[in-house]
């Protein structure tokens, strides 16, 4: 038997331990419960606890505290094997991981659409090689699908915990076997990690959210914290004494047991306090980290032995919750999603408090029947290859569903083309990041190109994200027409409308002022005014109306809205095939009193998000004011409801999401208004 040491009140005890194994620690696992918990709160209701993200950089302190606990144990006991580690970590990681990615492949294949289901696998991918933050990281953007869509966002954690695990017992036992000292490798480890970490968390925030590099020093934390409590860390610990001798303390002073108390109080307000000041507007991690990482910390350090370790912490109920941590954490966030993919309206307090039962009960049978069975006894090299069969098995079924694009060919072709989901297509037709401002540009990189050139009329397109859309269908209008020439400034987020203050756009206002005196020096003939205007206060239009007239704008057009969808037209058409027992085709006209945006859900004193109201708002703002307002709605709806694409027989989509139009769906609907806006086309034509 070697003699381990113990971290107890702020001490270090003696407690004879088998070698290759630490002292079990309840308290730690209470704290894995307070962090877990936290991410539930905060995933399942943003709005009540939002730092409960924060319960993450809480695992990664516990996760470097535990596995370098491990290491430098078995080191100091002379037991390390790699090969001994990594099965330990397969054991571990592996069975539920293995579970909740298949779970999550087959519900995908039963409810998702191609692209969504494509998507679906490459996470899945992403997640049995353990690089999905390397994978999240690279699909942050704007028009990206949103987070609470991906079954597998919560993964990223994950990667970045096995790249840890991948790393550091290798960097940890070169150090060793060359003599350096390793409490400075750690420390030197976690203040370069830290500095990356500020330095990209203000300009590159994903970056920092993401990156092993910028996360690395939560884990560092946990792992100096080890070396301390280490057979490695005595010289350490004797240059602390002497230093307290040398200013007049006690070296005792740290086994007092106020000392732990203090410790754990301290640790505990640290955590909390980021719990409740830390949101999802503030850059992080950054500094702000720095509370659940230290305070975390601090709660190890204070020992199991403090009040609060013993009868909060080590609690029956906040150890049970702990030991279930894990699968837990996997469970969750896929059956959220779920929810929110069953109920696109959003699902209710009560639907969302039943998945977190769910997931509990999940989490605790695969625990039980799957993760202990696996993780008990010996190294097994049979379990150990069985584990690694399935991961890999995962991994091939993942990149064929995502090679073949989805397997779209689950359904019939009309519902194939009904479905489709072409990003770059329709970046392309808008002018994406050239006549088209993205979130991070400005009115200056606007290209030449935006203003057409010639000699005849020029006519400008001035709007957000909705009116880029719409310009694939007013440059086939204008083409045809032969008479114009088109100029196009939009940007994301950001209406026509002066001084309006875009909380998603921080350029807003200043591109708007740019557009405005750019359009007094291009002196056009026709403005169009267009925007997703149902989302927007439209307080502002007129006194923009008034300023481009003052500019010498003869005529102002404001293009209304498009109907507006609680759901992608695209899963609305897939989900009515699928629910249908004869898997009939659903027609063109999607019904839009029960799938528009805010129509079914309305509420007097709520926003009102319906595009009926906001037609009703522009047609009197444009009488008033002397401009012209055309409605887009009355072209694309009946009494049957509004189309999502042109006829029961073609399955050419209108949208790409809930508000934008395709280019298919923008040409459509030019050539409904063209004659409404002075633009007769052909005859035959609409």
């Amino acid at each position: 038997m070697k003699v381990q040491p113990e971290v107890h009140t702020g001490t270090l005890a003696e407690k004879p331990i088998p070698a290759g194994h630490i002292a079990y620690r309840p308290d730690v696992d209470g704290l894995r419960a307070i962090a877990v918990l936290s991410v539930l709160a905060f995933h399942a209701f943003p709005n009540g606890l939002r730092g409960g993200f924060t319960g993450v950089d809480i695992f990664f302190v516990i996760s470097g505290y535990l596995i370098s606990k491990v290491i430098l144990t078995t080191i100091a006991n002379g037991t390390f094997s790699i090969a001994d580690f990594y099965s330990r970590r397969i054991r571990r990681i592996f069975p539920a991981l293995i579970l909740v990615l298949l779970a999550c492949l087959v519900f995908g294949w039963q409810f998702m659409l191609a692209d969504n289901l494509s998507a679906l696998a490459k996470h899945a991918f992403g997640g049995a090689g353990f690089v999905s933050n390397f994978v999240l990281w690279h699909e942050a953007g704007y028009f990206d699908a949103a987070s609470n869509s991906k079954l597998l966002l919560h993964l990223w954690s994950l990667g970045i915990e096995e790249q840890f695990y991948l790393i550091w017992p290798l960097l940890l036992w070169a150090a060793w076997r060359v003599r350096l000292p390793l409490m400075p490798v750690i420390v030197v480890t976690g203040i370069a990690s830290f500095i990356v970490n500020l330095a990209t968390v203000h300009h590159d925030a994903t970056a920092a959210f993401y990156s092993p590099a910028s996360r690395a020093w939560e884990l560092m934390v946990g792992g100096a914290l080890a070396h301390w409590t280490s057979p490695q860390g005595a010289h350490e610990r004797s240059v602390l004494a002497r230093v307290m001798a040398s200013i007049g303390l006690r070296r005792e002073l740290t086994r007092e047991a106020w000392f732990g108390e203090s410790l754990a109080i301290v640790g505990l307000m640290a955590i909390a306090y980021g719990l409740l000041r830390i949101d999802d507007h503030r850059p992080f991690p950054g500094s702000w980290a720095l509370l659940p990482t230290l305070g975390s910390a601090c709660l190890i350090a204070a020992g199991p032995r403090t009040w609060l370790a013993r009868h909060v912490l080590a609690s029956r109920p906040m150890v049970a919750v702990g030991l279930i941590s894990y699968p837990l954490y996997l469970w969750h966030w896929p059956l959220l999603v779920a929810a929110r993919t069953v109920h696109p309206e959003g699902p209710s307090a009560a639907v969302i408090a039943s998945m977190l039962l769910i997931a509990a009960v999940l989490a605790w049978a695969t625990y039980r029947f799957i993760e202990r069975p696996m993780r008990s006894g010996s190294r097994n090299p049979a379990k150990v290859a069985l584990l690694a069969c399935c991961m890999l098995a995962v991994a091939g079924i993942s990149a064929t569903i995502w090679a073949k694009n989805g397997v779209a060919s689950r359904y019939p072709e009309i519902v194939q083309r009904a479905t489709e989901y072409d990003l770059n297509g329709w970046r392309a037709a808008m002018r994406h990041k050239r006549c088209f401002m993205e979130l991070g540009q400005d009115a200056s990189q606007f290209a030449p190109e935006c203003v057409d050139a010639g000699n005849q009329p020029l006519w400008v397109l001035w709007g957000d994200s909705g009116a880029a859309a719409m310009y694939a269908g007013l440059r086939s209008i204008a083409n045809e027409a032969g008479t114009i020439r088109l100029a196009q400034f939009t940007s994301s987020q950001c209406p026509p409308m002066m001084g309006f203050d875009s909380s998603g756009n921080r350029a807003c206002t200043a591109n708007n002022k740019w557009i405005l005196e750019k359009i007094a020096s291009l002196r056009p003939a026709v403005v169009i005014l267009s925007a997703m205007w149902g989302q927007y206060d439209k307080s502002s239009l007129p006194a923009t109306i008034a300023a481009l007239k003052a500019r010498g704008v003869g005529r102002i057009i404001v293009l209304g809205p498009v109907p507006t969808w609680s759901d992608t037209p695209s899963r609305i058409t897939f989900n009515l095939w699928r629910e249908d027992p004869l898997h009939r085709v659903p027609p063109a006209h999607l019904n839009y009193a029960k799938y528009g945006l805010g129509q079914a859900d309305y509420r007097p004193g709520t926003f009102d998000q319906r595009t009926q109201t906001a037609d009703a708002v522009l047609a009197k703002v444009a009488h008033d004011t002397g401009a012209d307002f055309v409605a887009i709605t009355p072209h694309m709806c009946d009494a049957s409801g509004c189309l999502m694409r042109e006829s029961d027989s073609s399955g050419t989509p209108f949208y790409l999401d809930i508000m934008h139009l395709t280019p298919a769906g923008s040409v459509f609907v030019a050539h409904t208004f063209r004659a409404e806006i002075g633009l007769p086309g052909k005859a035959g034509q609409r």
